[in-house]
């Protein structure tokens, strides 16, 4: 693989930056890859009117890996840091198993004076909508005074993971319907809102490997371009450390895309989604702007009916919560676990299993059986492995 042709166009509220990502071993066309980023800080500090080398390194590597390219050459001269991360993460990976080996190996073409950030150090965190990325921002205002290097000031929403996967459908109106959704949660945090597009998920993959190789240091990427400065870069955890899998982002990876500059933090995972959800109860705003859905569904935030939508329905009722804006009733009927067609929820066992408990405790012992026969049925089957 090799990533040429960087570049960067700067205008009064936006900066893009893109380079042509072209593939050595794979007949797969050229490609360029773009990061776009709206509402960042007005005044940058010194040295960043160059595209960031890191944050198109860390987005291709994984794809260069996957596919079994020979090299990853790119322009400029990345931070040996994150260099020497990717190369690590690679290790992780092929441990897990489903990554071709050897591991690509790094070229840098060229050298660029790498200047080091004297601005303070600040914390920057991802907002999706969800309930690790809400849970997160509740809890850093219950960690850190206004003052601490740790208080988020300012939060990445992306346009390109979720909405706006596909090229053939961008699904600009969900995007912007859930910018507004938003507005209340930044507002009551205080956040500035910066707006982030890019297109790597459009570049070659496979099936599986977003979710479990990709998602972490594609997140570290959006990081390197959008953030100015020096900042801690923070990612909600998505599993518990009760029980820890082979994930796109994960406490023994996501550090590994850190730069001397951004420091990545996988924040979270002490706590179990159950407990997230809990703890959500007693902030309605991010219960009304809660987004979990992957799936497109249109200018609704979320489907309600899909496996992950299901499951959040469930732990709000295990939570006490009876209805929301964002999914209507909680209360998910036994019949609509049996007529609906669910993916294999694999590992995801250990979620259903904390809400068994809680549920019949509240009543709800038909739709117990019916959860406890699904998790019987799809709880041995292997996932986690491209």
């Amino acid at each position: 693989m090799i990533i040429s042709n960087l570049g960067m166009v700067n205008s009064s509220e936006t900066k893009t930056t893109f380079a042509t990502v072209s593939w050595e071993d794979h007949d797969f066309p050229d490609q360029e890859l773009v990061f776009d980023i709206s509402g960042s800080e007005p005044e940058r500090p010194q040295g960043v009117d160059v595209p960031s080398t890191d944050a198109f390194l860390a987005a291709c590597f994984p794809l260069a890996a996957v596919h079994g390219e020979t090299r990853v050459r790119i322009e400029g001269q990345p931070c040996a840091m994150l260099v020497e991360g990717l190369y690590t993460a690679h290790a992780w990976w092929t441990n897990w198993g489903g990554m071709p080996s050897p591991v690509p190996l790094i070229e840098t073409l060229g050298r660029t004076t790498r200047r080091t950030p004297t601005a303070p150090r600040r914390a920057v965190a991802f907002l999706s909508g969800g309930v690790d990325g809400l849970h997160m921002l509740m809890r850093n205002r219950l960690l850190y005074n206004r003052d601490d290097a740790a208080y988020v000031h300012e939060a990445l929403f992306i346009h390109g993971f979720d909405i706006g996967k596909r090229a053939r459908d961008p699904e600009n109106g969900r995007y912007g319907m859930m910018l507004r959704r938003l507005q209340p949660v930044v507002a009551d945090l205080g956040l500035r809102l910066i707006q982030c597009r890019t297109n790597l998920r459009h570049l070659p993959s496979k099936p599986g490997f977003w979710e479990h190789r990709h998602n972490g240091a594609a997140l570290a990427a959006v990081g390197h371009s959008a953030v100015f400065g020096s900042a801690f870069l923070f990612i909600g955890a998505s599993w518990p450390t009760t029980h820890q899998v082979p994930w796109g982002s994960h406490p023994a990876i996501d550090n590994l895309f850190s730069s001397q500059r951004i420091t990545v933090i996988h924040d979270g995972s002490r706590f179990s989604r159950l407990q997230k959800v809990r703890d959500l109860a007693r902030w309605p705003k991010a219960l009304a702007a809660l987004r979990v859905c992957p799936a497109s569904a249109g200018l609704r935030a979320n489907c309600g009916e899909c496996e992950k939508c299901l499951r959040t329905r469930l732990e709000l009722l295990a939570a006490g919560i009876g209805e929301t804006e964002a999914f209507g009733p909680s209360v998910t009927p036994g019949e609509i676990w049996n007529a609906t067609v669910l993916e294999s929820i694999g590992d995801r066992v250990i979620f259903y299993e904390d809400l068994i408990e809680p549920l019949r405790a509240r009543g709800y012992r038909e739709l117990c059986d019916v959860l406890e026969c699904k998790m019987r049925l799809f709880g041995t089957r292997p996932s986690g492995v491209i």
